[in-house]
Order: structure tokens, then C-alpha cells, then sequence
């Protein structure tokens, strides 16, 4: 991670404009809000190396269950974080179409890799008024289409850079990236914070991005991802 200024840990550093003493509104409680869960990949406990044909086994049925999860309409985004990024541990993340913890847990522990000990999860719920399953659908008619032109995608085909912002408080981010083309994706959590999906390849593209809204932003975290490039219409899907 890297931050706007000169530090070397990429964390934006201002002053909220506001506080809110109040709690936030319940989630799924604004018009057009959906209610999903956010799965951090985090590395896992797992000490003792697997042998090699085990370990490409093993991250070949975890992208046959993302696959399997996306088919069944409760994997709506996935993919894996960049070389810059707030934690070391980050390894990728999971969007589950569910709001309700314990179903997500049901539905992510499925994952290989996980009962491997090759990752731990981390579970946020959040709400958006983006269409990401919408956003879903466009994924699976783009690789169905690539399917039937008899070749099989590879995990990463179609794919490009982003940067995921993590601000400490939705509505004071919502008000200072308001209007920007930027954001492809905005996302509230329970606990107020906030979560936008940048449309930047890389930090610097993001610092040039965020430099006008520094002051507003308050500390947060910025990390490279690598999803669908098809994301970059997630704002003009969500409108129709």
C-alpha cells in the first residue's frame, strides 16, 4: 500500500469533514440497495507446504467452485488483489450475493482451498445499489459466448487492473467522489465505513484520481485487484 502523500504505506491522511453520532440506516434500508456479503481471501494457517501436483489441484478446483458458486447466482464478483495492497496476507476476494452471514460462510467454505488451510476468510456485509447481478450475468454470457465459439476461457481472460478504496466513512467519501466517472462501484457497510471500486489501473492512477478529494476522503486504504474488465459498464448497467 502507498499513500496520496510521500509516505511509503500508501494511506490517504486528512480530516473528516464530519462525524455521525447516530448510527448508520439498517442495510437493504435505501432505495435500489442490495445486501451482499464481501469476502476478504486472506493467506491461511496451512504451516507444511503441499507437493505440486496437490497444490495446482488445489487451486484448480478453486476456480471450478468460483465457477460452480457464479452458475448458481451466488458468486457475483471474484477475483485476486494486486502487488500493492494494505496487508501483506490479502490474496483475493469473493462478492456473495447473500446478505446473511451464515449462508455466505456455507457457501465460501466450499472452497478448496480453504478446507486446505491455503486461506482464511474475513466477512463484511455491505450494501450498494449496483447491479452486480446484472454485472453477473454480463460475465456469464461473455463466457458462454467464448464457449461456444469452441474455446475455454482461462481464469484471467478478459480480466484488467482496479483499485478498491476503503474509507472510514461512507456518506463523507459518497459526498467527495460525488459525480466522479472514477467510481465504479459504491458500497456501504454496517459499521459506516465505505467501499468503492475505482476505475484505475494502478495506486498512481488513483492518486492522480483522489488527489482534488484528499481532504474530505479521511484515512484509507487502497488496494490493487484484478477483476472482469467488463466492470468498467457495472455504473451504466446499474442505470438501466
Amino acid at each position: 500500500m502507498r499513500t496520496l502523500s510521500s509516505s511509503p504505506r500508501f494511506v490517504l491522511f486528512a480530516v473528516l469533514a464530519a462525524s455521525c453520532a447516530s448510527p448508520p440506516p439498517p442495510l437493504g434500508s435505501r432505495p435500489g440497495e442490495q445486501v451482499h456479503t464481501f469476502v476478504a481471501i486472506r493467506t491461511g494457517p496451512r504451516t507444511t507446504p503441499l507437493a505440486k501436483a496437490e497444490r495446482g489441484a488445489m487451486f484448480q478446483g478453486h476456480f471450478d467452485n468460483m465457477n460452480r458458486l457464479a452458475r448458481a447466482g451466488d458468486l457475483v464478483m471474484a477475483g485476486p488483489y494486486g502487488k500493492q495492497k494494505h496487508a501483506n496476507d490479502l490474496r483475493g476476494i469473493f462478492v456473495l450475493a447473500t446478505g446473511d452471514t451464515a449462508a455466505a460462510k456455507l457457501l465460501a467454505e466450499t472452497d478448496p482451498g480453504f478446507q486446505q488451510g491455503e486461506f482464511r476468510f474475513e466477512y463484511t456485509r455491505i450494501g450498494t445499489t449496483a447491479d452486480l447481478r446484472a454485472q453477473l450475468a454480463a460475465d456469464l454470457a461473455r463466457e458462454d459466448a467464448i464457449l461456444a465459439s469452441g474455446k475455454k476461457p482461462a481464469p484471467g481472460d478478459g480480466g484488467r487492473a482496479y483499485v478498491w478504496l476503503w474509507a472510514p466513512s461512507f456518506v463523507a467519501a459518497s459526498s467527495a467522489l460525488a459525480g466522479s466517472p472514477a467510481v465504479l462501484l459504491a458500497a456501504r457497510c454496517e459499521d459506516g465505513r465505505g467501499l468503492f471500486l475505482l476505475d484505475a489501473i494502478d495506486l498512481a492512477a488513483a492518486q492522480a484520481l483522489l488527489t482534488p478529494q484528499l481532504a474530505k476522503l479521511g484515512t484509507c486504504e487502497l488496494d490493487e485487484w484484478f477483476g472482469s474488465g467488463l466492470l468498467v459498464d457495472l455504473p451504466q448497467r446499474s442505470a438501466r
